[in-house]
């Protein structure tokens, strides 16, 4: 099950959803690591993206 909802959302309007096209995405993220990992990730993508953490309880 889930434990976090991770959503990215690109200040500059760049394409993040590589589906439709929309600038911001969200994906469920189910342990610590990974959800680090890919924070880590966002920090350093040139599309200067927002990073929302959502708990799922």
């Amino acid at each position: 099950m889930p434990t976090w909802i991770l959503t990215v959302t690109s200040r500059t309007g760049a394409k993040v959803n590589t589906i439709t096209g929309a600038p911001s995405d969200s994906i469920a993220v189910y342990d610590k690591t990974d959800l680090d990992r890919r924070i880590a990730l966002a920090k350093t993508d040139p599309r200067d993206l927002i990073v929302t953490v959502e708990p799922l309880d």
